[in-house]
């Protein structure tokens, strides 16, 4: 009974010392898409940063996706260049995983053609950025996150052939161009609390 109850007390107190840390919630907004954006921070210089996103699509003129990313973030620096608020550098991994719009590339013979297509998108993110927490509860914070990974698309259907009609239709695993559209710098506001 005793090891019962030191357990559960363990348990609910580091329970409430995790809830106790600081968290922020916000959205952010760049070429790649719009996110709703949850950062919950460990200790004074670590932080875990969800993210759910509506996709823009390939250069921000397709259909929207969706894609879902959680990093985890390394302050590195904390200068103090004003004497009300804080500044923080940062930077982490993370990983994201969606259902979006990218260009996919087939040849054929000495033929290419790049059709935009949906597909599931699996991808390694680095971010770097730098935020400004003001004395009164708001988080501005400005970073880039390239996305490394791979797209599978739906497939393509083209036709091949006029006269018999014949149809073809290919789906194709390749890179996800999209990602490189994260090393534009992105613009996020928070409420931390």
């Amino acid at each position: 009974m005793k090891k019962t109850a030191t357990i559960t007390l363990i348990f609910i107190l580091s329970a409430l010392g995790t809830a106790a840390q600081p968290r922020a919630l916000g959205g952010r907004i760049g070429a790649t898409g719009f996110d709703i954006s949850y950062q919950h921070t460990f200790g004074k210089k670590n932080f875990l940063q969800t993210d759910a996103s509506l996709d823009f699509g390939y250069a921000g003129n397709g259909a929207p996706g969706f894609k879902a990313t959680a990093l985890y973030n390394f302050t590195i620096a904390r200068p103090a260049w004003t004497q009300r608020g804080s500044w923080a550098m940062y930077t982490g991994p993370g990983i994201s995983l969606g259902y979006v719009q990218d260009r996919v590339v087939y040849k054929e013979g000495s033929f290419r053609y790049h059709p935009l297509d949906y597909g599931f998108m699996l991808a390694f993110a680095a971010q770097f950025g730098l935020e400004y927490t003001f004395w009164f509860p708001l988080q501005i914070s400005v970073d880039i996150r390239p996305y490394f990974g791979m797209h599978v698309n739906d497939g393509i259907s083209r036709r091949v052939d006029d006269i018999t009609d014949q149809v073809v239709f290919k789906s194709k695993t390749g890179w996800y161009n999209n990602g490189w559209y994260g090393f534009i710098p992105t613009l996020s506001f928070r409420y931390r609390f």
